[in-house]
């Protein structure tokens, strides 16, 4: 079954912060929108459970990986 990964929800403590930086810093605006359409897309990809999406999945996923940790570092300051 398909699993939003929601930052709000991933990163609760930092919701204020990350509101704020999207709307200063239009890099992080880009890169939680990157994340947000990576993340929907692979939504789609899980619903279609087709074998032939595996390998591009597989792929999506780190990338949306990267990116999580991307932004995780830039709330945290690191």
């Amino acid at each position: 079954m398909p699993v939003e990964h929601d930052l709000s929800q991933d990163f609760p403590e930092f919701h204020s912060q990350a509101q704020e930086r999207i709307k200063s810093d239009p890099a992080f605006d880009r890169l939680v929108t990157d994340y947000c359409q990576l993340d929907g897309r692979i939504l789609e990809l899980e619903a279609l459970d087709s074998p032939t999406a595996d390998d591009e999945l597989s792929h999506l996923r780190r990338e949306r990986v990267l990116l999580k940790d991307r932004i995780a570092q830039l709330l945290q300051g690191t």
